[in-house]
This record gives C-alpha cells, structure tokens and sequence, in this order.
C-alpha cells in the first residue's frame, strides 16, 4: 500500500538523488519562451513534449523534477484546450470497482494521482475546483449489486478504503439519494475531484514557472530525423530539436505518429458532458457519483455535473481516427440524449429532475482493445516516445504516467510496471 504521507509534488524524497531534484530548486535559467521561438533556443531542449493536456503537462513536470529541458507543442490556444478541458475531473481508486481489468499497478497510478493533486491544490495559489469528497457507487439494479461483492474483495485486497453504507450511513453521507430505492451502495472517502479545465493549466504554469517552455497555437506537422533516430519536429514556425519528442496529443497521436511510419492502435470516441445552473440542496461537498445506469454526477460550482449513460454506439459519437475534429465542432446530440436517459434515476436522486442543461463541454478520449494505457517508447523509432490511450481516466493517472513517461527517458527504469502499457501488446492484432 502506498505511502499516505508523502507529498508527489514538492516531496521528492521517495526519488534517487541522481533521477530527480527538488523542484523549488531548480534554476530558472531556462525562460519561458513566447512566438518568438528560436532555431537556436530549441537545440537546447532535452526533451519536446506534444501536447499540453493532461498527459503533456504531467509529463513535462516529471521531466522538469528531473531537470531536463522541455519544450511543450500545443495546437490549441492554451493548455488543457481539448479533451482535459471537459474532463469530470474526478481521481479515484478506480482498479477493482470500475475497471476489473485494471489491478495493482494502476491502483498505485491512481493513489499517486490522489496525492499529486491534493498537493497542487496546496501549491497553486488559486482555484482548481479541488475537493476531498470522496465518490460513491450506487447500484440500482440487485443484480449488478450482488456482481458487486467480489469488486469489493479486489478493492480492498489492493487498498481502497471502501466502505459498504448502511441506511443510517447513506442518511449522513449521501442525503441527496433515497436509500429504499436503491440496492446498495459502495463509498470511498479518499477519492478527490478538480476541476480539470483550471487545473491542468495551474500545472502547466507551475511547469513554466520552473522553466519548461510552452508554445501555443503551434501544431506538431511532421518529425525530423537523423537516420533512423527521431531528432525533432517540423512546425509553421520552424524546425524544432531535441533528443527526446512524447507524443502526448491525445486523439491527435495516432494520425501524428502514422506520420513516423508509427503506429498507435488507440480507437477515439466523443464524450459529452453538460453542466447545470445552481440548484437548490446541493452541497459543495457532495461526493460524486456513479451509477450502475452508466451516468455520473458531481457538484460543481453549486449545480451538477452530469455525463455518462448513452451508448458509445451512436453515430454522433464515431470519430475518424485519421482525421479528429477539436472539441468546439463536436455535435451535442449526446447532451441531449443523456438528459433524457436521466429519468431512470429520477426516483433515486429526486434533484435530477431538476437539472436542466446549461453548459455543454466534450472531447474526445481514447481507448485500447484491452483498456490499458499506451506509455512507451516507439519500437525502432529511437528517441520517440508515446502517451496515449487515456481510456476516458487520463486525469486520475496522468500524473503517474507523465511520470513514468519521464522516467523512460532520464533513466530506462520506471517505478511501476511499465510493461503493461508496450505498444508491443498489439502485435498479435496486426
């Protein structure tokens, strides 16, 4: 079980000495750079991250506690701009219960996630929507609660605090559901929510503020290379190098290292979410939820945060892998078939009747055949590397990846089993 008292950010103890320093003493003589980007200046960077979601930022973090250079390409106009700007945003232990698939080493990913934004949180001096709420799984079919039993076994087996509610319990912790309506319900007061679209952008700013360099509106459009070895990346505003390129542009990956003659078996779907006004009897500290119906709900910003329960099936929800559009030309057809699949559990949480839509946000996540992540280098690519395959949970375990990502790079050796996330795994479905 990990270590509860250490602290992913500033805390860098659990690090060897030669691998990682002191993020607060890292020398800012690497300035943060603007449009004016020059030839020169990019020669200097250790490492060119893709990407300025989640995964980018976290990545560039982990590689600045290593106190390597980096550069940070973004398409988009600012951090977090596509996917990780409507993620949920809620981090959890998710192995065991959500995803049986998932075992020990992402439940070491998730409790390090847990830990590394609690700490951000403490550090960034502003808003990121953070709330030790806990999350709650509510089971209104018996027959998904009685499959839920051996769930709990393997949560519990692998550290998750869960706790089974009793009525009086569920009363306290959970007044918003009618407790006689339900099967059962499960909940694990460790797990955190923030908001993503603020806190992945107090990432990226802690990341610049200690000299890793980030350039907006710049799109990765091919990679150069010497021999067979990648040396940097072709933008419109020039030839960028490094020694070390990370893909980590979310659906953008794939078609990005097709370009390499790489390839990245990932399978991108649009996720929809929408957000309600504020509404009466919801608590700042409501824990999130997730239903057995498919949806999830959680406070934000005195209303409710509400996705889930429609089929990935839905022709509106297909994207060409090739060719993935950004967030703003994804259509909301989702929203509105969510908000009509909700009265399902009208019964069980009286308020959704209530919640109409006021905000709409989406991405569009990615996902692998087997729901494990993509964090490796690129077989016969020397100097590439990939993130990708975020599975609809990159937040939760971006930190633990971008780490593990840095960790490839600086020493060979990663904390966790990298070798569930080899881009070799698929070779049997070529």
């Amino acid at each position: 079980m990990a270590d509860k008292n250490r602290n992913p950010v500033s805390d860098v103890r659990k690090f060897p000495r030669r691998e990682f320093v002191k993020i607060g003493g890292i020398a800012s003589a690497v300035a943060p750079v603007g449009k004016g980007l020059t030839r020169a200046a990019a020669r200097d960077s250790d490492v060119i991250v893709i990407g300025a979601g989640a995964s980018g930022c976290n990545t560039a973090w982990h590689l600045r506690q290593s106190n390597r250079s980096v550069l940070v390409l973004e398409a988009g106009p600012a951090a977090a701009s596509e996917a990780s700007h409507a993620a949920a945003g809620f981090v959890a232990h998710w192995s065991g219960l959500q995803n049986k698939g998932w075992g020990r080493t992402e439940w070491q990913l998730e409790d390090y996630g847990i830990q590394f934004y609690t700490d951000l949180a403490r550090q960034c001096g502003r808003d990121i929507g953070f709330a030790r709420c806990g999350i709650a799984f509510i089971y209104t079919k018996p027959e998904n609660w009685k499959l839920a039993q051996l769930n709990i076994q393997q949560a519990r087996e692998l550290g998750t605090n869960i706790e089974v509610l009793t009525e009086t319990r569920a009363r306290k912790i959970l007044p918003e559901i009618r407790f006689d309506t339900v099967a059962g319900i499960l909940f694990d007061p460790d797990s955190i929510r923030v908001r993503a679209a603020d806190a992945i952008p107090c990432l990226a700013e802690q990341s610049a503020k200690y000299g890793a360099r980030f350039e907006y509106s710049t799109p990765a459009r091919a990679f150069l290379r010497d021999g067979d070895r990648i040396v940097g990346v072709r933008t419109d505003h020039g030839d960028l190098y490094a020694p070390s390129v990370v893909v980590a542009a979310g659906a953008w990956s794939r078609p990005l290292l097709g370009k390499a003659g790489a390839d990245c078996p990932t399978t991108p779907v649009a996720e929809i979410r929408y957000t309600t006004r504020p509404l009466p009897g919801v608590r700042p500290n409501m824990p999130t939820l997730m239903f057995d119906e498919g949806f999830y709900i959680r406070e934000e910003q005195g209303g409710l945060l509400i996705g889930g329960g429609d089929s990935p099936e839905e022709k509106d929800r297909q994207i060409d892998p090739d060719n993935p559009p950004t967030a703003g030309r994804l259509p909301h057809g989702e929203v509105y078939r969510i908000r009509k699949h909700l009265h399902v559990i009208e019964g069980v949480m009286p308020i959704v009747e209530h919640a109409e839509i006021d905000q709409i946000a989406g991405g569009i996540p990615t996902y692998t055949s087997d729901k494990r992540f993509v964090a490796d280098a690129v077989p016969n690519h020397p100097g590439l590397y990939v993130l990708s395959g975020c599975q609809e949970a990159g937040i939760t375990h971006g930190p633990g990846l971008g780490r593990m990502i840095a960790e490839l790079i600086t020493t060979g050796k990663t904390t966790w089993d990298q070798s569930r996330y080899r881009l070799t795994r698929f070779a049997s479905e070529a």
